[in-house]
């Protein structure tokens, strides 16, 4: 499985930065590479969450590893919440 940590922002990024998007509480999603994919020349890993919507689009990114009816069949929500603050470099 893969996991990927998307960050939108962070403190002392400045008001024309992020970090006005950014949130302590990180809900986790579980993807899985395919791995003719993961294995090809120029293979570029997942780098934000737009990526990780279009790669959900392209069908031949991340393997289908959820069967439940009505869900995302590329991602597992396993119900964690993780609380993540930041604290600055001179804290």
């Amino acid at each position: 499985m893969l996991r990927i940590n998307l960050i939108t922002g962070a403190p002392g990024m400045g008001k024309n930065g992020t970090a006005g998007e950014y949130k302590a509480p990180w809900k986790i999603v579980i993807v899985k590479y395919n791995p003719a994919y993961a294995s090809a020349h120029g293979f570029t890993p997942i780098k934000s969450a737009a990526d990780i919507d279009a790669a959900e689009a392209a069908g031949n990114v991340f393997l289908r590893i959820n069967n439940t009816p009505g869900a995302n069949p590329y991602e597992v929500e396993p119900g964690n919440l993780l609380i993540c603050p930041t604290v600055s470099s001179h804290a």
